[in-house]
């Protein structure tokens, strides 16, 4: 046997399966959540597209507070959010809402209405405004304080979440350019998985993989084989030719009955190996007619870990992200002892307490069989040698 690759390795190798996938134009709305910009959107208002209060009150001259106080004026108007800006005539206030608009904002300032004798809330215009303090700042926000017109909003690479789809809309940015998404399939192999059963004749197991790898990848396609090389060829063929990757589970060693290892083995692209680390160890890839194969191991841990070490960051590359290695991650403290690494690199499914300061609180057995036991974890840590004492801190990567 050949030395194992590192995980490092591994992953350089996989990421060179594929490129960012083409860029098309979509609508700036909740499906684009989770795409990735393939170019910089740029503004088309300012934001905030007029200057405007930041609070519900008076809008007065400065000149007309002069110390001391309490200020006595007339009141000429109301602005509500979406009116039209009121001119403000010396001497008088007006009031205004949150947001509303202000037309000349030279040596004016929004008086907060609990800064005077007027009540909060829905009353009727008053004819005449107490104020009882003078604000330290002006209260008003300047036209395109945020981002002016012309200026990026966001740039190519970055992931599209609901903060991203304000921005763009609050800058009257209603398409963009996006890099597509990939379409992946999903492949889960061997006699004695079955998929639903009611029962189970002897040697069968419910096939977990096909539904969690599906999950985790977002797949609109799910299919299992058994151990014939034709059949495996077949589905090859079929889902080849409308997606952008398909990954299998489980037939990747140099078994009699492996079935992945005995057809992709053929291609000129492929590689069946080892990777230097515990669980799911052996892997593979390939290319079938153009499409990517990720060939995971069968063993529901193995294949869960392997998927969050080599698959999701080859979605990210597949998907145009620019640094799909990046995985979030943080310290939390070892709470619940870890196991040791076994003399390879051990990817140790955990469970982190985020009620306090984050603390690991316990983790997954030794196991790549334990699928139920995997239920509640949120990330894992990465033992190389001797794992961290009670107490001490070490690195969580995050699902």
């Amino acid at each position: 046997m050949s030395t194992p690759r590192s995980i490092s390795a591994h992953l350089d190798a996989v990421l060179t399966l594929a490129s960012p996938l083409p860029a098309e134009s979509a609508a700036v709305d909740a499906s684009l959540i989770g795409r990735v910009l393939a170019a910089d959107a740029t503004a088309r208002f300012p934001v905030p597209p007029h200057a405007n209060s930041a609070m519900d009150g008076f809008l007065v001259h400065a000149a007309d507070l002069p110390s001391p106080g309490p200020w006595a004026l007339p009141v000429a108007g109301d602005v509500p959010a979406g009116a039209a800006p009121t001119e403000v005539p010396a001497g008088h206030a007006v009031r205004i809402m949150t947001g509303a608009p202000v037309a000349d904002t030279a040596g004016m300032l929004v008086v907060p209405v609990e800064n005077t004798t007027t009540p909060a809330g829905p009353v009727a215009l008053p004819d005449e405004v107490t104020i009882t303090d003078a604000p330290t700042k002006s209260h008003i926000r300047a036209a395109g304080e945020d981002i002016q017109p012309g200026a990026p909003v966001a740039t190519a690479g970055t992931l599209v979440d609901a903060a991203v789809i304000a921005a763009l809309t609050s800058a009257g940015v209603y398409s963009v350019s996006v890099h597509r998404s990939p379409r992946i399939a999903i492949i889960s192999s061997g006699e004695e998985l079955v998929s639903s059963p009611t029962e189970l004749a002897p040697g069968q197991l419910p096939n977990s993989n096909g539904p969690m790898l599906a999950a985790l990848a977002g797949a609109d396609a799910h299919v299992h084989v058994g151990d014939a090389p034709a059949d495996l060829a077949s589905a090859l063929d079929e889902l080849a030719s409308s997606h952008d990757l398909i990954i299998t589970s489980g037939g990747v060693s140099a078994g009699a009955f492996d079935v992945v290892h005995t057809v992709l083995r053929r291609t000129d692209s492929a590689w069946f190996g080892h990777v230097d680390q515990r669980p799911g160890a052996p892997q593979g890839y390939s290319n079938w007619k153009g499409t990517p194969i990720l060939c995971l191991p069968g063993n529901p841990v193995a294949a869960f870990v392997d998927f969050q070490l080599y698959a999701r960051p080859l979605l990210a590359a597949l998907s145009g992200h620019p640094a799909p290695r990046e995985q979030v991650h943080l310290r939390a403290r070892v709470d619940s002892p870890l196991p040791t690494s076994r003399g390879r690199p051990t990817i140790v499914p955990v469970t982190v307490d985020f009620q306090a300061e984050p603390a690991i609180t316990s983790h997954l057995p030794h196991g790549s069989h334990r699928i139920v036991s995997l239920a509640g974890t949120n990330g894992f840590c990465l033992i190389s040698s001797e794992p961290p004492a009670l107490g001490e801190e070490t690195t969580v990567y995050l699902y």
